[in-house]
């Protein structure tokens, strides 16, 4: 019997087992925490490269969208009644006077567009608009075949011009002119070299015939490519993540990438691939992604978490294309390492690790209480990520560690702070707002009714501070007027920029229009508070608002949005007429 009492004996019957079960329970910790870590991370980089997608979207549509409407105020086009009946548009002007008018109508519209309007003339006529910045343009102008085309600085239109400088340049031979001659309708144009900048360009040109459908010209409006490359440098993107925009032979249009996407080699244009990227990640998505569609529709849409040759662990991808009926097709793409989310996680996995190895050679009820813990703070980054994913509204994450989970989530705060709100006046951007809306509206229900008032105000007399004091006087009114705005709302109302000087404001429970008119009454009076300026100087704004009432006016946000802005305009003039 006394064997059994010998140290070899208890470590065999007890010391031996705990350790075993010591192991096996510090290895389903560190298996769970694992698990928890990849799914959390999983859904963060998922969903911020859908954040990150839908903004590169709505920037390229927004360039895209004002080539289109401006190349259509130059040359509308054809008027259909409701018959069907396709009417004449309007006549383009024979006069190079009358054509400039038009340039100048165009360029006008959509002044922060970087986009250069020019019409080439089948006579060798050459007339074109550039805005370089506020009140600087450029105007060229080529009388007819033979003659030089003579470069002038303008500040406006009816402003005397001043020559620059002359170039030998025929419109006829260049590829925007030649595209839209041989298509015969309206179309993109190759990405070719400005011949000026050297910036790559894109133009969007349509053939002008004459009433017996003689050509007459090729009116255009070209898009610089530079300003996209730059808002994809913007973005963050993880720690090494990519964005970029490729043709579908893989030829980049822009890139979030420090590497140039084009050069000369003598007077020839050499453009990237992204499969000749010095990127390894660039090459490996760029591939899969143009492999997916070949195979596909161009309205299919790539998202999923794939390995990638050459490149360790796995990579979440997104893409999409962007087409249109002129000949459009852009693939937009962007993909991020799991490893830039995963990477911060895996020392504060190891740590806790060891904690549980402590606790539970203490005590076992202390271990589980540190994993309760460090499991609770990743459920509640999963559940953000997928509130986020769904468009609720975010919520503060309730979580105060100074470990690397406690830098995950900060970092993670901030980057949803950078996508949905607006970096000037620190109020929520549109797309935040509409998205939550949509959330409300989807999640209400016979039992749980939604009611609410949509606010649309624009600021009056913000114009004329911004024109005669200026841009930097005119932010510090935006911000003020957006300070304003916040500290008149409730906890559960959301006040957004809409762009410019027009804000967007969310009431919510708020069903009855007299209660509305008088919540926007209130509103106008705070904004009439004066706004101090520099040297002394007292800005006072006024605001039209209008306002729709959820359901009663509406059940989208577009019709909500449409009957806010057509009071809101109601307003503006009744206040003209006030005044």
């Amino acid at each position: 019997m006394g064997d059994y009492l010998k140290p070899s004996s208890l470590q065999r019957v007890f010391i031996v087992p705990f350790i075993f079960l010591l192991c096996c329970l510090i290895a389903t910790i560190g298996w769970l925490l694992y698990r928890a870590g990849g799914d959390a991370t999983s859904l963060l980089s998922q969903n911020a490269l859908i954040d990150v997608m839908n903004r590169i979207n709505q920037t390229t549509e927004r360039q895209l969208s004002a080539a289109h409407a401006t190349l259509n105020v130059i040359a509308p086009k054809r008027i259909i009644d409701q018959d069907g009946n396709r009417h004449p548009n309007v006549p383009f002007p024979a006069t190079m006077a009358g054509r400039q008018e038009r340039l100048w109508i165009a360029t006008s519209l959509f002044p922060d567009n970087n986009s250069f309007v020019y019409f080439g003339g089948v006579d060798g006529s050459f007339l074109g608009i550039q805005q370089m910045a506020r009140d600087a343009f450029q105007l060229q102008m080529r009388d007819s075949l033979g003659g030089l085309n003579n470069i002038y600085d303008i500040t406006g239109p009816g402003a005397k011009p001043l020559l620059r400088t002359t170039q030998d340049y025929e419109p006829r031979g260049r590829a925007w002119y030649l595209s839209a001659v041989s298509s015969k309708h309206e179309n993109w144009s190759p990405v070719f070299s400005d011949s000026r900048s050297k910036a790559l360009a894109i133009a969007l040109s349509k053939p002008i015939y004459r009433t017996n459908r003689d050509l007459l010209g090729v009116a255009t409006s070209s898009i610089f490519l530079n300003d996209l490359s730059e808002f994809l440098r913007s973005l963050t993107i993880g720690q090494s993540g990519v964005a970029f925009i490729m043709e579908p032979d893989g030829t980049l249009i822009a890139s979030s990438g420090k590497e140039p996407i084009f050069w000369y080699a003598g007077e020839r244009l050499v453009r990237l691939k992204a499969g000749a990227s010095s990127s390894a990640l660039m090459r490996g998505v760029s591939a899969d992604v143009l492999d997916f569609f070949r195979r596909h529709d161009p309205s299919a849409r790539y998202s999923k978490i794939a390995t990638i040759d050459g490149m360790q662990g796995k990579i979440a991808i997104s893409a999409d294309m962007q087409h249109d009926k002129a000949g459009l097709n852009w693939i937009v793409t962007a993909a991020v390492p799991s490893d830039d989310y995963y990477g911060s996680f895996t020392g504060s996995v190891y740590q806790t690790l060891l904690f549980g190895l402590v606790a539970v050679a203490i005590t076992f009820l202390l271990g589980f209480l540190i994993l309760r813990r460090v499991l609770r703070d990743l459920r509640t980054l999963t559940l953000a990520a997928t509130r986020i994913g769904n468009g609720e509204p975010f919520a503060p994450l309730d979580i105060s560690r100074n470990d690397e989970i406690g830098q995950l989530a900060s970092s993670f705060q901030e980057m949803e702070r950078n996508l949905h709100t607006d970096r000037l006046t620190g109020v929520l951007n549109r797309e935040s707002l509409i998205a939550q809306i949509e959330f409300r509206i989807r999640s209400a229900s016979a039992l749980n009714p939604l009611c609410f008032a949509l606010m649309f105000i624009d600021l009056d007399k913000f114009k004329t501070i911004n024109d005669q004091y200026g841009h930097d006087e005119g932010d510090k009114v935006l911000i003020e007027a957006a300070a304003q705005l916040r500290g008149a709302m409730r906890r559960d109302d959301a006040v957004s920029r809409f762009g410019g000087d027009e804000f967007m404001i969310y009431l919510h429970g708020v069903s009855n229009a007299a209660v509305a008119a008088a919540i926007a009454e209130k509103l106008r009076l705070c904004l009439r508070t004066p706004i101090a300026g520099r040297n002394d100087a007292m800005y006072q704004i006024d605001a039209s608002i209008g306002f729709a009432i959820y359901p009663d006016d509406g059940l989208d946000v577009e019709t909500l949005l449409r009957v806010s802005d057509h009071r809101m305009f109601d307003k503006k003039r009744s206040n003209k007429q006030d005044e």
